[in-house]
Parts: structure tokens; C-alpha cells; sequence
């Protein structure tokens, strides 16, 4: 959970801290808190998700019954605007740091792969080329015109902009049917990954973020690895669009 930015003092640095009296303004919350001394507020009104009750209560936190902004810990499904993090006092925390949309949206990260690419070209090599849909799509389409004058063929994948889950995604080598407004991102498509015992897999690691200025970051020891659920065979013409059904 990210803290605040820096006024000044470096508020980000520690780790939250269990509330105190002093910190609530109205005396009725200061003598609810003397009963409840030690224990840490969290204001869950906008989630959905019955996980993050569940993992309140278990570590016992005591649970607003409405949208309290005074909580020490505060959960959103959604990102937050700029100003709500401002505004947080110095022992508040919040499920979200700034500027989270940039690393989200698949259209922000790649612009701002390009951004380092160009920074620190040795350092993210390993960046598959990408055009930005429907910003790039003249560049593209030069770019498909110049391998079919070499007489190569490449396969592209493309993802919705916004998209998630894996939904939308699609591999494509007839690229003049692409739409030039539709808001998504295209890439030559790796089509020799790393593999395991022939299956294609990733790794799903959590990490959580307590700092961003200095930057502190702490990687959680558990996490995911998912595996295709057939072995992996290059695209062609006949398996194409079997790849993301």
C-alpha cells in the first residue's frame, strides 16, 4: 500500500503505523478509539470482493460500516484520483499508488517501454516491436509493406488497449484487415518462447508497495505459475486462431 506523497518529511518510509488518539479529530471517534486502542481501521466501501473483508477479519482490523475517510487503511477496486492520495494524512494508507493506470493499460506501458527503450536501448531489448493502435497504425502498416517487399512473413499479436484476462487477444499475419481507429496494441508475436517440457507457461508474482519516493518494494515468497493446457506449436495458417479460443 503506497503512502502518500512526501510533504517535506519522508512519510513513505515507514511502515503503517497502528493509530493513535491524537490522530482522529471529533471526541466521540476519540473515545470509540480508547476502547479500540491499537487496533487498525480500514474503510473497505469500495470493494466488491469478499476476500478483502475475509482478510480484514482475520487480521483483526476493525471493519467502517460506511465510506470513513479517517481509516487508517483504505481499499478501492478502481484507481485513485490523484488528489484523494494527496489528501491523505500521515498515517492513512491506501490499495493504490500513483500514476498506476500508466503500467495498466497496455497502450500507457508501451509507450512507456518506448520511452525507456530509447533511454536505455541494451537494458529492454528484449521488448517485442509495438505500434500503438490508432496512433501508429500509417507506421505499421509501412513496416508490413516493407517485409512483404523482403518477402518475409511475420506473426502479430493484438490486444485491446484496456483488455484483460486475455480477452480480445488475437495472432494475425493478414494485417489489412485491422481496423485504423480501434484503440489496441500490436506486436511481432514470439513465436519461439521459453518453454516448459514443451508447454508455455508464466509466472504470476505479488509483490506489494509501500514507498514510491524512495521506491521500496517487498517481493511475497508464493505465487503462481501457468501452464498451457497443450503442448505449444508454432502459428500457422491451419492453428492460427486455436491459439487464443
Amino acid at each position: 500500500m503506497p503512502s502518500p506523497p512526501n510533504d517535506g518529511e519522508d512519510q513513505g518510509a515507514s511502515p503503517m503505523k497502528r493509530p493513535s488518539v491524537g490522530s482522529y479529530q471529533s471526541s466521540g471517534r476519540k473515545a470509540h478509539m480508547k476502547k479500540k486502542k491499537g487496533r487498525i481501521n480500514a474503510n473497505v466501501a469500495g470493494t466488491k470482493y469478499e476476500i478483502v473483508r475475509i482478510a480484514i477479519n482475520e487480521m483483526d482490523f476493525i471493519k467502517t460500516r460506511d465510506e470513513d475517510e479517517t481509516a487508517n487503511l483504505i481499499w478501492s477496486d478502481s484507481a485513485v484520483q490523484h488528489e484523494k492520495i494527496a489528501e491523505l494524512r500521515n498515517y492513512q494508507r491506501i490499495n493504490h499508488f500513483p500514476g498506476m493506470g500508466e503500467i495498466c493499460r497496455k497502450d500507457c506501458l508501451a509507450r512507456n517501454m518506448s520511452k525507456m527503450i530509447k533511454i536505455q536501448p541494451q537494458e529492454y531489448s528484449f521488448i517485442p516491436k509495438t505500434w500503438i493502435f490508432p496512433a501508429e497504425y500509417t507506421q505499421f502498416q509501412n513496416y508490413v509493406k516493407e517485409l512483404r517487399r523482403k518477402r518475409k512473413q511475420k506473426t502479430f499479436i493484438v490486444k485491446p488497449a484496456n483488455g484483460a484476462m486475455g480477452h480480445g487477444i488475437s495472432l494475425i499475419r493478414n494485417c489489412e484487415k485491422l481496423p485504423a481507429q480501434e484503440h489496441f496494441i500490436v506486436q511481432e508475436y514470439l513465436d519461439k518462447p521459453f518453454l516448459m517440457e514443451g508447454y508455455k507457461f508464466d509466472l504470476r508474482i505479488y509483490i506489494l508497495v509501500t514507498s514510491c519516493d524512495p521506491l521500496r518494494i517487498f517481493l511475497y515468497n508464493d505465487g503462481l505459475v501457468r501452464m498451457g493446457t497443450e503442448k505449444y506449436h508454432a502459428p500457422s495458417e491451419a492453428n492460427l486462431v486455436s491459439h487464443y479460443q
